[in-house]
């Protein structure tokens, strides 16, 4: 639970293996589970492992194999997210992202033989730049803006990863809203490219909020942005690409797989 607390670089899939891995090891699985949701919220594998192990208690499905169902089913959504971004047909040119995403990664490696250039913003106070920098720089050419530019730049895209797809909201790092609502203005697509187990039939939960420096001044920030889903243009996800998403029936999709993984 700590590591998890003090975690500032690592994305959902890292939370989701580690917090298996502590479900299993409990007396309690369900408890636990539930207690992890408040380590990150807005970190949607949390919540979705949670309910994932609610339903199967309810349906007399033993939790702790219900949460290494979770994982074999995460092990292959991340690859069915593969062969999505590679199927999807989407090639843009120039894109915009904000901080660091292994959705995003994957997209530069399998789909980004036509992008030319990446305009990568910080995530504040997130600390992921330097990691986002190198690693999108293995695929394209980076040209680091900061957030407030994101309105002023030409792009065909901003495509940026998921930590949660929830029924009013879709989350992820702060900076997210704002680049998304400048792709709308300037007539550039939104695109949000996730694994499937981020979708949750849930209410968006309130952002954590950390102490920030600004020029000498403390202030309190959140971690994650809520933005409308409707602005977004494509969702990528390891079920395939869709104009439109809704996370009541991703949810019920991925929940009968896991569950089959569990017979299996």
């Amino acid at each position: 639970m700590d590591e998890l607390s003090r975690e500032w670089v690592r994305g959902a899939s890292w939370y989701l293996e580690k917090a298996v891995d502590i479900v299993i090891n409990s007396d309690n699985p369900v408890a636990q589970a539930e207690a992890l949701r408040r380590v990150r919220p807005g970190m949607a594998p949390l919540d979705f492992l949670y309910l994932v192990l609610k339903r199967a208690e309810d349906a007399g499905v033993d939790p702790k194999s219900a949460a290494v169902a979770v994982l074999k089913y995460a092990e292959e959504a991340r690859r069915g997210l593969d062969e999505a971004i590679a199927n999807s047909g989407f090639c843009p040119r120039r894109v915009a992202t904000v901080s660091l995403s292994r959705a995003v990664a994957r997209f530069l490696e399998l789909a980004g033989r036509c992008v030319e250039r990446l305009y990568l913003a910080e995530s504040r106070p997130g600390v992921e730049f330097p990691e986002a920098y190198r690693t999108y720089s293995r695929y394209v050419e980076v040209v680091p803006v900061t957030d407030s530019a994101v309105g002023a730049l030409e792009y065909d895209a901003a495509v940026v990863g998921l930590d949660g797809l929830y029924r009013d909201a879709a989350v992820n790092k702060v900076g997210t809203l704002p680049l998304l609502a400048a792709a709308r203005a300037i007539g550039a697509r939104a695109v949000a490219v996730f694994e499937s187990y981020k979708a949750v039939p849930l209410p968006a939960p309130r952002p954590m909020e950390v102490e920030a420096d600004v020029w000498g001044m403390r202030a309190r920030v959140p971690l994650f942005d809520r933005a409308p889903p409707d602005l977004i243009d494509l969702f990528i996800t390891d079920l395939g690409a869709s104009a439109e998403l809704e996370a009541d029936r991703v949810f019920d999709t991925v929940l009968k797989k896991v569950f089959k993984l569990v017979v299996g």
